[in-house]
């Protein structure tokens, strides 16, 4: 468990499912720069049985509030590129949460987490270049943008550009 001021980030488990299944699901949650893909809950089950939704090539924690225990968010990381020593970073929140430094602050303890546990040398977000909440984020947590990936993701029935963006472990002195 990684505690934060007023949530934790732990593991999934079987009691959140349904609220994962509304984060992953709900077009109002999703926004617009997320792809349409729906996430099927009996796939969700059975990757939480399977592995704990912790895999080399992605692993799941979901961001509880600490007063109540709600489920109010979701934050990964996976593998990047196969031959990277990277992994990439995403995040989901619900809606009444946003805009008060939830999931920048949930991105600066998962970056302290994976460069104290893991040997990782570089961590990434992407997002679509519009998306101007998730940039704040990225730079607010210290990555500095790389580049962007022309036509990289497909999203609401075209091909959008992404920003990439990077912060190595010796910029953040672990």
């Amino acid at each position: 468990m990684i505690k934060g001021s007023n949530f934790v980030i732990r593991h999934v488990v079987h009691s959140d499912l349904p609220a994962l299944t509304t984060l992953l699901n709900d077009p109002d949650v999703r926004g617009e720069y997320l792809t349409n893909a729906i996430h099927s809950p009996i796939e969700l089950e059975r990757n939480l049985k399977a592995d704990g939704m912790v895999s080399d090539t992605l692993v799941r924690f979901v961001i509880v509030e600490k007063s109540g225990g709600t489920v109010i968010g979701t934050i990964w990381h996976r593998k990047a590129v196969p031959y990277f020593n990277a992994r990439e970073i995403g995040y989901t929140l619900s809606n009444e949460y946003r805009g008060r430094g939830f999931v920048t602050e949930a991105v600066r303890l998962l970056v302290r987490y994976l460069f104290d546990s893991t040997l990782v040398n570089r961590l990434e977000i992407r997002m679509d270049t519009r998306n101007e909440a998730s940039e704040k984020v990225a730079i607010k947590s210290g990555f500095q943008k790389e580049g962007i990936s022309r036509g990289a993701n497909f999203v609401r029935g075209q091909h959008v550009d992404m920003n990439v963006y990077a912060i190595l472990r010796d910029e953040t002195g672990t």
